[in-house]
């Protein structure tokens, strides 16, 4: 894996508030390599550093556009925005969306003719640990319907039930989502900002490309996930200011930052693909070993402390020993011979050794009768936990049992969810593939019909409803045979004898198929 696939940490440094730049100076220096920061003595180092005059062409293109080409290459791409409260975060996010949304339309629209495209957008937020979808119908927050399920599926891949997913065509109704869902974000004042993001938003954009559509048997379906997260800033109460609500929101803005520190150091571990309900009971399992082991350490110490007390007994016996040796040199010194002063001395010296040695005998064998007692009443604990232990094992075959009849209904649930996801992108092709044929013939019968002055005339005086669907042809009303209709209804009162032969006449005309009434910009023909 290259250094482009990594993760690669940037940072964007905002420029000082009007109020403050004439003031005060910057405290944060970059340095000329772009990629090391300077707060007061020290020094940091990224991937990539922003000043604040860097523009927002530059910050994309350097570090969120080789992400997006990822993903249209059917790779999963994610872009966290994340900071102190006021830094501009939302700011950046926002702007980074809009270029990634001309960056995959402009991509698509550059693609060749056997290579189609399926775009979807989802939009929600994390709010005092709630999710809520910010695209829902309806503008009431407390709305049940707005409210997401978290779960995770058998592949361990986390679902989000109830979310919304719309189809988009174009840029404008990617926009359109964006601008629909920040008016549906929670946001609050406190001192340091006054538009202060209180929820943690996140935008998914789901790339699906089949690559060879002419032929579906060996068409090549990629599917990319491109999500754009806006994290909620950290914040500190004391220069903030916030109480009541806003201190509760804080307090849970600042729980779900320190949740996603822990979650990827989880993560960073290396385990692969491991459902959550594994994972559980592969932690009860460690917890039971480490348990065991435990006990069986204690039984190897407890026979350690038997050969010990053991050992004391021995060294009863060694005093003994050393007196006997005592009273063999007294009765060599009694019978008399050669430097007994000497012998004398030697035999001091190995009293005194003697008394020292039983001496320390003894501390020893005190120290290891009293750690003989602390291994007994260890002994006492083990023994209770023992039992304890034996309880969880019962608590933990319930756990297990409640596990599988989960585990079996979750099966059912994605059996009728991938059921129902194939129905809806066949028909979503479907759908796609009779559009394209129709735009085709109608295009043909354009080229090679009607002429090109035609074509220009038509265009300048039709528009399409999009409420209706339809194209609406200007002055329709002033046509032939709405002007019939009109005609036939108008003055007959007023002139019944003089103007009848002209009616007749005139309805005659109106009733013939092979006449026809062309208007211009003098009049009727």
């Amino acid at each position: 894996m290259s250094k482009e696939d990594n993760v690669r940490v940037v940072v964007r440094c905002r420029p000082l508030l009007p109020d403050l730049e004439q003031n005060e100076e910057s405290v944060v220096k970059i340095l000329n390599d772009d990629q090391t920061i300077q707060i007061a003595s020290r020094q940091f180092t990224f991937d990539r550093i922003f000043s604040p005059s860097s523009s927002e062409d530059e910050v994309y293109s350097k570090s969120a556009k080789h992400i997006v080409d990822c993903v249209l290459q059917g790779y999963n791409g994610t872009i966290f925005a994340y900071g102190q409260t006021g830094t501009g975060k939302t700011h950046t996010a926002s702007s980074i969306m809009d270029r990634s949304f001309e960056h995959i339309f402009d991509h698509i629209s550059k693609s060749i003719s056997n290579t189609k495209f399926l775009v979807r957008a989802s939009f929600y937020e994390i709010y005092n640990e709630e999710i809520k979808d910010l695209l829902a119908s309806g503008g009431n927050r407390k709305s049940s319907h707005r409210s997401v399920e978290l779960k995770e599926n058998l592949d361990g891949k986390i679902v989000l039930k109830n979310l919304s997913n719309f189809v988009v065509n174009n840029v404008d109704d990617l926009k359109r989502l964006k601008m629909v869902g920040e008016k549906h974000r929670v946001f609050g004042s406190t001192k340091m900002n006054l538009r202060s993001s209180r929820s943690h938003t996140i935008f998914t954009i789901t790339i699906e490309t089949e690559i060879g559509a002419d032929n579906p048997e060996t068409s090549i379906v990629r599917v990319g996930k491109f999500h754009l997260i806006d994290l909620a800033g950290s914040e500190r109460q004391a220069k903030t200011g916030t109480s009541g609500s806003r201190l509760k929101e804080a307090a849970k803005i600042n729980l779900s930052l320190t949740s996603l520190s822990t979650t990827k150091n989880i993560k960073n571990k290396p385990i692969i693909n491991e459902d959550s309900k594994d994972a559980l009971l592969r932690r009860f399992e460690e917890q039971v070993k480490e348990l065991r082991a435990q006990l069986e350490q204690e039984n190897d110490e407890l026979a350690a402390i038997s050969q010990s007390s053991s050992s004391i007994s021995g060294t009863k016996i060694v005093p003994n020993e050393l007196i006997e040796k005592l009273k063999a040199l007294e009765d060599k010194i009694c019978v008399g011979g050669e430097n007994l002063i000497e012998k004398a001395e030697m035999q001091e010296k190995l009293i005194a050794d003697s008394e020292r040695e039983l001496l320390e005998r003894r501390e020893k064998e005190d120290q290891l009768r009293k750690e003989l007692e602390q291994r007994q009443a260890d002994i006492l604990k083990i023994e209770d936990s023992y039992a304890s232990l034996q309880e969880e094992v019962i608590a933990l075959n319930r756990k297990i049992k409640k596990a599988s009849i989960l585990l079996r209904e979750a099966r059912g649930e994605l059996e009728d969810m991938n059921v129902e996801h194939e129905k809806l992108r066949g028909e979503l092709l479907d759908s796609i593939r009779v559009s394209e044929k129709e735009i085709k013939l109608t295009n043909a019968l354009i080229q090679h019909y009607i002429p090109d002055l035609y074509v220009k005339l038509i265009e300048e005086n039709t528009n399409f409803n999009p409420m209706t669907g339809e194209w609406e042809l200007r002055c329709i009303a002033y046509t032939g045979n709405n002007m019939k209709d009109d005609y036939l209804q108008s003055d007959d009162d007023d002139d019944d004898n003089d103007g009848e032969d002209v009616d007749r006449i005139a309805l005659n005309l109106f009733n013939s198929d092979s006449i026809y009434l062309s208007y211009a910009n003098i009049g009727a023909n």
